[in-house]
Parts: structure tokens; C-alpha cells; sequence
């Protein structure tokens, strides 16, 4: 589970203690709280913090004259480094955070009962005593040992959101402006190759080589904006902790407040990361906090030019390949532990994220925009269903022509076409496998509506259902098990319909579910197989425990027959066109016909969120695979892309009608979407 920590440091002393505000929540906007209290942070005691911090300090001491570079570690002018200092503070940092005082130990106590050892947790430590702010705080062994998967930042006590919104900052390339300073004694053409590696996972960066200030400024303005500003060169914290300068030349030290009015039109056009990989930058992440800049990362202390740049490629590497900015820092430092610790002992404290609390950690992706790559034409009437193979680069499409065509999903490239279907084909799934094509259509005669097509040799398999007149097959949905597909259909009864559990190795029903009242046009399995989510004409959304053949929750609809059937008529409810079911299983979505798209919690129904940006009905919905993002066609001609977390509409793309399908593909790069226009679309984002 994502969980959010904050830790709220007010004004106090190391003499008398700090009074703290804790509070654990889920991490998914709008928060939610799960447990809060307040408490004090102790004294410190005859614990010797202080002069134990100087002394690590003194580790990365700038020994170079006038100049502050990052440290050398090796050859001449090599640093030694004291080995027991970090042992020392590390040792003392947990005595005082460990403490048994009363009020402390209730906050320890919290943190244990509500966080668990799996739990992906961000811990905001929210201060301005510059003292706290300099601690290593991933010394702290109880998230470092107890929560692996936990990474602590740090924040000021004033915050507020941004101006902009996220969505209206996708561009075609992740923009960074890079300024390269002064490099005396360290090589900074290292940080420059590895930005430039980013152009392969959609960046366009622009470098300035030891810019003057006003050339500076004039870019920070830039009309097109920024995601990310980059500094590599020399920086260092005045003594009091709040202020930092950095030198953009040889000869030139610059503050953030000497940027202060550029840096707010930057931020305002959708600036949401300042990475200074370059020394002791608390100062200028404090400056920036007070911009409310989203996010930055800086180097705590002086810094070796190797870790420097170890960080550098080993953060930039995971995070432009979609890892979240927390985890990716994480990665960074313990690789920087695993490689430099013996030489350079807690050189891994060193970076650290400074984080705007009103804003969600950024992501790669959600920076570009999804370009349409391919538009297939080959089909000569509406196109109702799409998948996509999760074992080949293939791409399925079902339409009313009565065809079902495969597609080279990297190239458009069209791969075959299948007939046999005596009518329109509505919905088509790939087996887990990646072996076996099921499709359905509208109606059959003497046979039946579901087809199962060999994929390796092209050919039809089998049918399903075979009858004198088979009626509707209106969706079709793979369990992860490979050995069972659930269809929904019309109904052949005057008193509702089912959804058909068919055992496919021995190509007979083997279970029965019945509960709807009309015909069922939608279904998907958990990707855990445990449950089964349902849609119909009856405006019912419907969970099951398939396996037992238990029904769960109805989210939506009276459960009784005569209740269903007077909620039929109530125009505000309508029928259901399409369910979906997030990677997590958390997360049940469902819209329809002159209906919003509705959210609710797979575990207990409740209702979650309801989006309405659509104009007109929608008839398809899909989930991302890292369970970040909802696509929503329908027929406004338009898909929709959603944070479905915050309920914020990230992008819209268009078809010339109304369109039927979505489904990303199991990498998450890819999307494809079938239209009335007749087209499928292959859209894709640039990393």
C-alpha cells in the first residue's frame, strides 16, 4: 500500500525538545487520513548529535581555497575521510529517535501500528530549523531497516500548490533547461553526457555553458516553459542554513532570490523539478521552497565528483524510465552506498529531495504527451473491440464488417484477417498465453457466437455456444488462468441474463452466474483472477466471487428483481456500456450510456470518484498497467486520459467518431483505440 508520512517539526531547541505534529495517510489524492497525534521530539541529552554532525561534516569540508568544488577522492589533493564519524552519528541520530520518552513513543507506536514492512512510504519531514534540515535523516533505522521501501524529504513549513495544472504541461518532450557553471576541478562533461542520453526517453534539453545572469533570465522566460531546471558546477549554504548561491561562471555566484521573478514565470509555466547536482544545496532547495517549486533535489554536504555523478546517471537512468521520483532517488542511494560507502562513508545521505507537500511526486510520463503513431484504415465499417497480446508485439480489432484483422502493433503493419463470423464481430480477447484469439458476434446460425482462432497458425479453432440460433455475445474476458473465458450475453430467458464461466479444456460451461436483469455488454477479471466485475443494459455493476459463484457487491441497482426492474427506468442510473478493474484490484470504474465515469472500491462499493468531462455516452475503459492512469473513450469522438487517483483530466485525444475500444499495451507505452470512423489508432508516448 502507498502511504504518505508527515512529520511537522515546529519551533523548538535541541535543549528542550520539538513539538510534532504526525500524520500517516494513504498516499492517493485527496489524501486520506489513516492515524494522527501530536507528540514531542526529545532532548538531546548528553547524546553528542551536534559535534558528531560536525565531524561527518568535516568529512566534506571545501579544502580548495575561494573555490567550492566537488571533492576529489582519489590521485592528488585526494580527501581522507574519517570512517568512525558517520558510525558515531548514525549510532547517535538513532539513541535520540528511538527514544523511550513518553510523548515521543507514542508517535514510534503510531508509526508501527499503521505503516507495514511492504508499504511504499513517503516521509515529508516538515521544518525550517536548519539544524533538523542538515541531519542525515536516512540514518534514522527504522525506516532504513524496517521500511525498505521508504524514502525520507524534507520540507518548509509554509506551502502551497502551484499555479499551474499538471495536465496543462505535456508537451511533445520533457524540456530541460541545463546550466553548466563553473567546473574548475571537477568534470562536469560526465553530467552533460548523461542528460543528453535522455533525448532517447523524449527530452529536449538546452544547455547554457557558464550563462551570464541575463541570459539566464531570458531563458528561465522562455513562452514554452520548463519541466526541469539542471545545475551542474559549484554551490555552497551561507552559515545560517537559508540561503544558497551557486557560480554560473568563472567569476559569477548567483542566488536564487537574483532569479526570483524569472523563477516564478518559470514555475508558473509548469517548472516542477530543479535537480542541483552540485554542493551543500540546502540553501538553495530552501529558496526554491518558498517559490513553491514542486520538487527539487540537492546534496546536502560537499560532495565527491565521482558520487556526484553516480548519482546523477543511476537517478536519471530510473527515473526517465517511469520509476517514481521517490523510488528512483532510493535506487540511487543505496547504489551510491553499495559502491562509495567504504570510501566515502554516508556519502548515500547525501542527496535528498525537498518537496512541495501540496503537490504529487512528478512522473516521467506524465510530462509528455501521447502522439497517434498509425492510423489503421483497413477496415470498411465501425471498429467495436481492440486488445492487444501481452506475449506478441500484435494487436486485435473486431468490427461490424463482419472481420477480425491483426496488426503489427510497433508498425500498423496489417498481419492478417480473419473471417468466418456471419455477423458484426463485437468484442475480441487475447488468451494470457498469447496463443488463442476468442471473438463474438451479434448472432450466428447453427453454430455458435464465440470463435476461437490459433494465433501461431492463423486458422479457426473452434466454436462455443453452438445452437440454431445463437443470440448475442456481447463481451468476452480471459481469466489469468488461461483455462477459462467469461462471456455476457442477451439472454435467452424472459427473467435475465448470465454470464457463461466456460472451462476451455474441456469447452463447456462449468459455471452460471446469474443476477443481472438484462444483457451483459461488459466484463474484466481481477489481474489476480480472485474476482470478476460486470456491466449491463440493467445499469448494474456487479463484483463476484466467480470461483464460488457468489455475487458481492451490486454498486449501483437495487439487488432484487423488482427493484432493478423500476431502477431500469431511471434515466439518472442508464445502462452500463463498459466496467474496468485497476492492476491493484482496488479500483472498479464504470460508465455508459449519458453516464459519468464512476469509481468505487472493489472491497467495501464505495463510491470513489465520478468524472464528467465527456459530452456524450462512453463505451470504453481501461487502466494502465502501473496503475496510474484511466482511459475513457465514448461518443464525443474523443479519449480521455485520466489521473484517476486525483480525478484530474491529463490529456484528450480525438477520433472522427464515436470511439468504441481502448487498451493500453502491457508495457504501458503504447494505447490503440477503434472507432465508428472505422479506423484503429496506434498512439504512443515518446519514452
Amino acid at each position: 500500500m502507498k502511504k504518505q508520512v508527515i512529520l511537522t517539526v515546529m519551533e523548538g531547541s535541541f535543549q528542550q525538545g520539538f513539538p510534532v505534529n504526525l500524520e500517516i495517510r494513504e498516499d492517493l489524492t485527496p489524501f486520506s487520513l489513516i492515524w494522527g497525534d501530536v507528540g514531542r521530539l526529545p532532548t538531546i541529552g548528553d547524546l553528542e548529535i551536534l559535534d558528531c554532525l560536525k565531524e561527518w561534516q568535516s568529512n566534506f569540508k571545501r579544502n580548495n581555497g575561494d573555490s567550492i568544488p566537488r571533492i576529489k577522492v582519489q590521485g592528488e589533493g585526494a580527501k581522507v575521510f574519517n570512517n568512525i564519524a558517520a558510525q558515531n552519528l548514525a549510532s547517535n541520530i538513532n539513541q535520540w529517535l528511538n527514544s523511550s520518552e513518553k510523548s515521543w513513543r507514542k508517535i514510534l507506536d503510531g508509526l508501527q501500528q499503521h505503516l507495514q514492512p511492504n508499504d511504499e512510504i513517503r516521509v515529508i519531514l516538515q521544518t525550517d530549523d536548519a539544524n533538523l534540515r542538515r541531519l542525515p535523516w536516512p540514518a534514522w533505522n527504522l525506516f532504513s531497516e524496517t521500511y525498505h521501501n521508504s524514502e525520507i524529504s524534507l520540507s518548509t513549513l509554509t506551502v502551497k500548490p502551484p499555479s499551474f495544472k499538471p495536465s496543462d504541461c505535456r508537451k511533445s518532450a520533457v524540456r530541460i533547461l541545463a546550466v553548466f557553471g563553473n567546473n574548475d576541478g571537477i568534470n562536469i562533461s560526465f553530467d552533460r553526457q548523461v542528460l543528453d542520453r535522455l533525448a532517447e526517453r523524449g527530452a529536449e534539453i538546452t544547455p547554457l555553458n557558464k550563462p551570464k545572469k541575463a541570459e539566464l533570465l531570458e531563458c528561465l522566460r522562455d513562452e514554452q516553459g520548463w519541466h526541469i531546471f539542471f545545475f551542474a558546477g559549484h554551490s555552497s549554504t551561507l552559515p545560517d542554513g537559508q540561503i544558497g548561491e551557486f557560480e554560473i561562471g568563472d567569476s559569477e555566484s548567483i542566488s536564487i532570490d537574483d532569479l526570483k521573478n524569472a523563477m516564478k514565470i518559470a514555475i508558473a509555466k509548469g517548472l516542477q523539478l530543479a535537480i542541483f547536482n552540485s554542493c551543500d544545496g540546502l540553501g538553495i532547495a530552501n529558496q526554491l521552497a518558498k517559490l513553491y517549486l514542486p520538487q527539487s533535489i540537492v546534496m546536502r554536504e560537499v560532495v565527491a565528483d565521482e558520487a556526484a555523478q553516480k548519482f546523477l546517471q543511476d537517478f536519471l537512468t530510473a527515473f526517465a524510465n517511469n520509476q517514481s521520483l521517490y523510488r528512483s532517488v532510493r535506487e540511487a542511494r543505496r547504489k551510491l552506498e553499495d559502491a562509495k560507502n567504504k570510501e566515502l562513508p554516508g556519502i548515500s545521505w547525501l542527496p535528498v529531495i525537498c518537496q512541495n507537500p501540496a503537490v504529487e511526486p512528478l512522473r516521467w510520463k506524465q510530462l509528455l504527451n501521447w502522439k497517434c503513431l498509425h492510423t489503421l484504415t483497413d477496415h470498411s465499417d465501425v471498429v467495436k473491440s481492440v486488445a492487444i497480446s501481452s506475449k506478441e508485439n500484435i494487436i486485435a480489432s473486431s468490427s461490424l464488417d463482419k472481420t477480425i484483422k491483426l496488426w503489427n502493433l510497433s508498425t500498423g503493419e496489417l498481419l492478417h484477417t480473419f473471417t468466418g463470423h456471419s455477423s458484426a464481430v463485437i468484442a475480441v480477447a487475447f488468451s494470457p498465453d498469447g496463443k488463442t484469439l476468442a471473438s463474438a458476434s451479434n448472432h450466428e446460425l447453427f453454430d455458435g457466437s464465440i470463435k476461437l482462432w490459433d494465433l501461431e497458425k492463423k486458422t479457426f479453432k473452434q466454436s462455443l455456444g453452438n445452437a440454431l440460433v445463437a443470440l448475442r455475445t456481447s463481451c468476452l474476458a480471459f481469466s489469468p488462468d488461461e483455462q477459462t473465458l467469461a462471456n455476457g450475453h442477451i439472454g435467452s430467458t424472459v427473467i435475465g441474463a448470465t454470464i457463461d464461466i466456460w472451462n476451455l479444456k474441456k469447452s463447456k460451461i462449468e459455471k452460471t452466474l446469474w443476477g443481472h436483469v438484462w444483457e451483459v455488454n461488459s466484463l474484466a477479471f481481477s489481474q489476480d483472477g480472485r474476482i470478476l466485475v460486470s456491466g449491463g443494459l440493467d445499469g448494474a455493476v456487479k463484483i463476484w466471487n466467480w470461483h464460488k459463484e457468489e455475487l458481492l457487491h451490486t454498486l449501483n441497482r437495487p439487488v432484487d428483481f423488482f427493484g432493478a426492474l423500476a431502477s431500469w427506468f431511471d434515466s439518472s442510473v442508464g445502462i452500463i456500456c463498459c466496467v474496468a478493474i485497476s492492476p491493484d484490484g482496488k479500483t472498479v470504474a464504470a460508465s455508459g450510456l449519458q453516464q459519468p465515469i464512476q469509481l468505487w472500491n472493489s472491497e467495501n462499493g464505495r463510491l470513489l470518484r465520478t468524472f464528467t468531462e465527456h459530452s456524450d455516452s462512453v463505451y470504453t475503459l481501461a487502466f494502465s498497467p502501473d496503475g496510474e492512469t484511466l482511459a475513457s473513450g465514448g461518443g464525443d469522438n474523443t479519449i480521455r486520459i485520466w489521473n484517476f487517483h486525483t480525478g484530474e483530466l491529463l490529456e484528450t485525444l480525438e477520433h472522427l467518431g464515436p470511439v468504441q475500444s481502448v487498451v493500453f499495451s502491457y508495457d504501458g507505452k503504447s494505447l490503440v483505440s477503434g472507432s465508428a470512423d472505422a479506423t484503429v489508432k496506434i498512439w504512443r508516448v515518446p519514452v
